[in-house]
């Protein structure tokens, strides 16, 4: 079990899952953590502030019940706290912040793999539109803490600078009516040097526009992270 006695780390009970609030980056980070039996690697859910209205969390709450199918532990986590989410709604510091998402999304990883109940679980990180985008600069600055990374959605030209020091396999993901998404990608596509897949789900202008695009993206990233996801022996 996970010690409760770290100063960085708080949980209490919850049928759906283990609240938790991790310390990482100086600031405490609040998420929801699921550890399926023989869990094979834990997946972080990174909730930005743009991708929260573009994403409701409700599609994050279900792709994460599905890749507990596929015996990997999510953890569900918003990057920002409560006060730099009312201070964002004034000045929009935070919203397109790569660097503050990046290491927070670092942070969080290391105090995982750190911790004896999770240290054994590879870890990738999955985001939507800029948390995507963090997620690839998360991935570049520190290589050796994830093993997986997936970027869903459109973040203009965040990330790219990034892209051609990742090491861990990447997938795309973009829908086919959204244009800017797929161009984004593709770019991204070019400067990643690592193992490395484009998606593009036809048919939909939106990932999580109905059920049909919404079962596609679970199986496309599901497949993705219990293929690269491995125990840490």
């Amino acid at each position: 079990m996970i010690e409760r006695n770290d100063e960085n780390y708080r949980s209490t009970a919850n049928p759906q899952g283990q609240l938790v609030r991790i310390g990482a980056e100086a600031v405490d980070l609040n998420g929801i953590l699921h550890v399926p039996q023989d869990a094979r690697g834990l997946i972080i859910l990174a909730h930005g502030i743009e991708d929260s209205q573009k994403n409701p969390h409700q599609n994050v709450i279900a792709l994460a019940s599905a890749f507990q199918q596929h015996g990997l532990a999510t953890l569900q986590v918003d990057l920002f706290s409560s006060d730099e989410l009312a201070l964002d709604e004034r000045t929009a510091f935070f919203r397109q912040n790569i660097d503050i998402m990046q290491q927070r999304i670092v942070g969080t990883a290391e105090w995982f793999l750190e911790n004896p109940s999770t240290d054994n679980l590879s870890i990738g990180y999955f985001g939507m539109n800029e948390v995507g985008a963090a997620a690839i600069a998360a991935a570049a600055s520190r290589p050796d803490v994830v093993a997986a990374v997936v970027a869903v959605g459109d973040a203009g030209d965040f990330g790219l600078d990034y892209a051609p020091r990742v090491l861990a396999p990447t997938l795309l993901l973009a829908a086919e009516g959204d244009q800017e998404a797929v161009d984004h990608h593709r770019r991204l596509l070019e400067g990643l040097q690592a193992e490395k897949q484009l998606e593009i789900v036809p048919g939909e202008a939106s990932l999580f526009e109905n059920q049909h695009a919404f079962d596609e993206v679970a199986r496309l990233v599901g497949g993705w992270f219990s293929h690269w996801l491995v125990p840490i022996v």
